[in-house]
């Protein structure tokens, strides 16, 4: 069960993988087909069940493009 969620701004993201290459768990690759607006590679989230929310992703963005909400149990 996903705990958390990612989600990313296309418009001000730039394709350089650092979500990618900082997630670890591995949740995120580039796309092979998705793109920008800009025509930058998109990053996506591969498998939410694996993503814990931990926000490094975010953290290590240099253009601000990802956000992460976390789930909260009841």
């Amino acid at each position: 069960m996903a705990r958390g969620e990612i989600v990313i701004n296309e418009n001000n993201c730039r394709g350089c993988g650092y979500c990618q290459e900082f997630c670890k768990r591995e949740c995120i690759v580039m796309s092979e087909d998705k793109f920008t607006p800009l025509g930058y590679i998109l990053p996506i989230l591969a498998d939410s069940d694996k993503c814990n929310a931990c926000g490094v992703c975010g953290q290590m963005c240099p253009h601000f493009a990802i956000e992460v909400y976390r789930f909260i149990k009841n």
